[in-house]
């Protein structure tokens, strides 16, 4: 008689006489559980505290534990730097394989080292070798207009010329306006210097920009729906690895690609964003914690208490699987060395771009409130109304009675004068006195 047979019929009179037996799946579960019980494990997040990827992080890493068998505790740990580096080096080459160490950084860094060629200073990994537990939500960029600029379509960004406002050269506000430029003769004009959304957002509603590229619809329906409902902008593009189907009549940058290879270099650019904002551990995990971990975090995702909470704070889920995720990973690095190298030229682009001059507000105030991430409050001398603003490394130049300081120095009930341009941006300069 064969193994198998031989286990069935073990079965079958174990069963005869009351007794149980134990399966390689349950030995396997034992062993998982017995290694996490009373363990505590990490969230790593590559961002500060604050914003999308902290949010999902510390959403996950609050639920995913009492589906993990031995329920360990995970704990939500920033690491922000270099786009996402920081972290992703931290939990490729520092975090034990163990299974006790969760990542979750910005959704290109994974394919910095494709993406770039072997000379860009990345995390040497490929990402077809790390672990992944999945993602929370999918992402579709747009290209917006401001209704008053007049430009109704993708049509008329080209005639009558659709102005973005933008951080960096490789921004993907920048980028996708270089995409479209390629693929749909589009002739977006990009300015560079705003440090964040929120001064691209304060520059379209005065028209210093006509538009912005690299919104999510996710955020337009949760942060800015009252755009759409005061009929605010126009929605001239989709980019996404599939069409929305609460945009249906917007079109989709895939139907512009002209030939396989172009169809390939617009999937590099769409593929991260239907990974949304994924989950991952190092290489060499042993499989049985990986499957118990990528059981778990889709286990979280469908817990009502998760759903609920997401819901309050205005985060879409919509699960990827690990599964999912490592297969869009595999077809990435499956393009071909032809559409890779067109889409270097659309990255490293040698193209010019105009930079903004700022037209900063000089105000006088007492700070109220230090919040995370760089944001206060404050109260304007004279009228006493409120303001907010926030505080960037690298960009806000702080000092604090006359010496150079840093945003920690920056506390409630100093004075202090700040160039800033209009509630809620972010400050170029700050002098303060206690």
């Amino acid at each position: 008689m064969h193994l198998k047979g031989l286990r069935a019929c073990a079965v079958v009179l174990a069963a005869a006489f009351g007794l149980t037996v134990a399966t390689p799946q349950d030995a396997s579960a034992d062993a998982v559980a017995d290694f996490y019980k009373n363990k505590k494990g990490t969230m790593v997040i590559g961002s500060s505290v604050g914003g999308g990827y902290n949010q999902y992080g510390r959403l996950i890493a609050r639920h995913i534990s009492k589906h993990v068998p031995g329920k360990p505790e995970y704990l939500p740990k920033n690491l922000p730097g270099a786009s996402g580096l920081r972290a992703l080096s931290y939990v490729i080459t520092v975090a034990p394989a163990n299974g006790l160490t969760i990542g979750i950084i910005g959704r290109n860094a994974h394919f910095d080292k494709l993406v770039y060629g072997k000379t860009h200073k990345s995390v040497d990994v490929e990402a077809t070798k790390m672990v992944w537990l999945g993602s929370a939500n999918s992402e579709v960029s747009t290209c917006v207009s401001w209704r008053a600029s007049g430009i109704k379509d993708l049509k008329e960004a080209s005639t009558k010329g659709l102005v973005i406002g933008s951080s960096g050269p490789t921004a993907t506000d920048t980028l996708m306006a270089r995409v479209l430029n390629h693929v749909a003769g589009t002739k977006i004009k990009v300015i560079l210097g705003y440090p964040g959304s929120t001064e691209v957002h304060l520059a379209m509603e005065r028209g210093e920009v006509t538009g912005r590229c690299g919104l999510g619809w996710d955020s337009i329906v949760s942060r800015y729906y009252r755009w759409i409902e005061n009929k605010k902008i126009n929605i001239l593009v989709q980019l996404a690895e599939n069409k929305h189907p609460a945009l249906a009549n917007v079109p989709w940058i895939m139907d512009f690609a002209k030939n396989d290879t172009e169809r390939q270099m617009l999937r590099v650019f769409t593929i991260p964003n239907e990974m949304g904002r994924p989950f991952f551990m190092r290489p060499g995990v042993p499989k049985d914690r990986v499957k118990a971990l990528q059981v778990a975090f889709m286990k979280a995702l469908k817990d009502p208490e998760l759903l609920a909470e997401a819901k309050k704070m205005h985060l879409a889920i919509t699960p990827l699987s690990g599964e999912k995720a490592e297969q869009l990973v595999r077809e990435v690095y499956a393009t071909s060395p032809e559409a890779l190298q067109l889409v270097r030229s659309i990255i490293n682009s040698k193209e010019k771009f105009e930079q903004r001059t700022v037209k900063w507000q000089i105000v006088s105030g007492t700070v109220t409130k230090i919040k995370s991430r760089g944001k206060f409050d404050f109260k304007l001398a004279g009228n006493g109304k409120k303001q907010s603003s926030t505080m960037k490394k690298g960009y806000t130049k702080i000092t604090v009675n006359g010496k150079k300081a840093k945003s920690k120095a920056v506390k409630a009930g100093m004075t202090c004068k700040i160039w800033y341009e209009g509630n809620k941006s972010t400050a170029g300069q700050l002098e303060c006195s206690k």
